[in-house]
């Protein structure tokens, strides 16, 4: 994630990022840097489809060595080390198989909690447990030692493997961070050296810009992970990214072109969400990575018309929208679309204030009610185009045919419908981004394929209409999702009995939806 410095002897200097317009550079003039040689022993694929070099955006960026197909792998990276998210790492988990229980027993030499012996018994722990006991002196009368260890679990591993890391870390990107908590933490209740203390601050730095948020299990309580991936520390940001990416059982991180990309054109991904509106953006990859984002789709105030960010207009009488007169500029003024009312930047800011704390008061409850009275607020100040709406829209999506008390069976007719209509609509806007085969696209298509398949179970008379978008959908949900550990977990079985290439009776294929 080179996006945001230019290294001048050694320190890193602001960068602003220009817009993306590198395609069609061919490879042969683009100059490889070392570290494509240095980190190519992470790639576990067969071919090598990339390089390391200057990128157009700032920094350094992947770019593809060869044509690559939509579809098509890019590479295999297995990651360095894997540990606990920041924002989840006090609860209590295994360190072993991060089994979230509030069972899991701290070990009695090294402290780490552990769900049950056999965990205990495995390499990793042991390996943990004999530096921690080595190096790590507990202060006398310390408290809550296992939670503080669970907290640096990823900086543990990187420590033991300090001496094949060291070779490498030069080459990713560090830049100052604020003071951080969880390391006073450790340091109040154990005895550790400067040399292992300083080296868990350099990996900070590179962890801050460089680890990938794991996709989180689709069943199972486990904690929710980061990684550091070599190769995919690397990938540059775009809000339209022509890669999608999965995460194996064992946390290899697999990445897939989600478009054709041209020979010598900057392999990108997405750091935020892709529903997101521009301003949400923006601003968290400013907070996040100290860069303003300046691609094709920020500077479009319409989102490819989509209205992502779109505000009502104030005058109640005026069925317009609101849109920034220079969307990458935050202290822009807004105009009506309508009406050509002007809304000063201050003004705009304070309502998105008001938006914040307001959508942080939503929560669905198992009836799928939310507030009347934030709604109403809400209606206010946005159309339903905006981002907030169409999250809420996604959630329903997610919980419908799938939580307690609402599975398929149980949904009423009307539940049924609207959870079609909500997929259809929120898969039009990510086409309308041209994020047709993003893995929240995957994940769309699956549930809108359940729903067809349930509305054909009820309805046999209607199999034959529906068959055609039953299988094709459940055929794209496969492909993109398919050995996700995030993905559902009949989804295998649902594309053998109700994909394109199953030639069973309708009666017997449908039976699946009955297990």
């Amino acid at each position: 994630m080179y996006i945001d410095v230019n290294w001048i002897d050694g320190v890193s200097q602001p960068r602003q990022p220009n817009e993306l317009s590198n395609s069609g550079i061919r490879a042969m003039e683009r100059p490889v840097l070392q570290e494509t040689n240095l980190l190519n022993i992470f790639d576990t694929s067969s071919g090598s489809n990339w390089f390391i070099s200057q990128s157009n955006l700032g920094g350094r960026g992947l770019f593809a060595s060869k044509a690559i197909k939509q579809g098509s792998l890019i590479y295999k990276n297995k990651p360095l080390a894997v540990g606990p998210r920041p924002d989840s790492a006090g609860h209590r988990f295994c360190a072993v198989c991060y089994k979230v229980s509030d069972t899991c027993i701290s070990c009695d030499t090294c402290s780490l909690f552990l769900c049950n012996d056999k965990c205990k018994q495995t390499q990793q722990h042991n390996t943990l447990c004999e530096f921690i006991s080595k190096n790590f002196a507990q202060h006398p009368d310390s408290e809550d030692t296992s939670i503080a260890l669970s907290k640096i679990l990823i900086y543990l591993k990187l420590i033991l493997l300090k001496t094949e890391v060291n070779s490498f870390l030069h080459v990713f990107q560090t830049s100052p961070i604020e003071k951080h908590s969880e390391f006073e933490e450790i340091s109040s209740r154990f005895i550790i050296s400067q040399e292992h203390l300083k080296f868990m601050d350099q990996v900070r730095y590179i962890l801050k810009l460089n680890s990938f948020r794991i996709s989180h299990m689709f069943e199972g309580n486990k904690i929710p992970l980061r990684g550091f991936y070599p190769i995919s520390a690397f990938l540059n940001h775009s809000c339209v990214p022509n890669t999608r990416s999965i995460f194996k059982s064992d946390h290899t991180m697999e990445v897939y072109a989600s478009k054709d990309i041209d020979i010598g054109e900057e392999i990108l991904t997405c750091y935020t969400g892709l529903l997101w509106s521009t301003p949400a953006r923006r601003c968290h990859l400013y907070k996040t990575k100290k860069f303003w984002c300046k691609c094709k789709r920020c500077q479009d105030k319409t989102e490819m018309g989509t209205n992502l960010s779109a505000l009502k207009c104030l005058n109640k009488d005026c069925l317009g929208v609101l849109q920034p007169a220079t969307a990458t500029n935050p202290r822009t003024c807004w105009y009506c679309d309508n009406c050509g009312l002007k809304v000063p930047a201050q003004q705009i800011s304070t309502i998105h204030s008001v938006l914040g704390s307001l959508v942080g008061t939503l929560n669905l409850d198992n009836e799928l009610r939310l507030e009347t009275k934030i709604l109403e607020r809400l209606a206010n100040f946005v159309p339903f185009s905006n981002h907030i709406f169409v999250d809420l829209r996604l959630r329903l999506v997610l919980k419908l045919g799938f939580s307690d008390g609402l599975k398929f069976n149980e949904l009423t007719e009307s539940r049924l419908s609207l959870k079609l209509v909500l997929c259809r609509d929120i898969l039009a806007t990510l086409a309308a981004l041209g994020l047709e085969d993003s893995h929240l696209c995957g994940l769309l298509f699956y549930h809108l394929h359940a729903t067809l398949a349930e509305r054909a179970r009820r309805h046999p008379d209607l199999y034959d209409g529906l068959k055609s978008e039953i299988e094709s959908t459940i055929e794209r949900a496969y492909r993109i999702l398919r050995g996700d550990i995030s993905a559902p977990v009949d989804l295998e079985l649902r594309y053998r009995y109700l994909g394109p290439d199953c030639e069973k009776p309708q009666q017997e294929r449908f039976s699946i939806l009955s297990i």
